[in-house]
């Protein structure tokens, strides 16, 4: 396993997702029941700031985005790990709202 400031290699990191519906997909996993009804009811502007913190953070170093994880930043349509996290939150909202 990588150390944390490693730079990201997809090789040696086969379960990071490289696209956003695996991102997605890995994410709504990972979420509580509980989690995912709070985020479910955020007004989307509440989004910035889910990803700042907690969730956003937690994306962030689980799918490489800080090592440089460029294969799901390009997929988020990103240029930072910031952008691709708030990508990521709000396909993950959007999946909850519809049900």
């Amino acid at each position: 396993m990588n150390t944390p400031h490693a730079p990201f290699d997809p090789k040696s990191e086969p379960d990071c997702p490289l696209t956003l519906h695996d991102a997605v997909a890995r994410t709504l996993d990972h979420l509580s029941e509980r989690e995912a009804r709070i985020i479910a009811h955020l007004p989307e502007t509440g989004l910035e700031e889910l990803n700042r913190y907690g969730l956003g953070a937690d994306i962030r170093k689980r799918f490489a985005l800080w090592r440089g994880n460029r294969g799901l930043m390009a997929a988020c349509g990103a240029l930072n790990p910031e952008d691709a996290s708030l990508e990521i939150i709000r396909a993950v909202w959007e999946r909850l709202r519809a049900g």
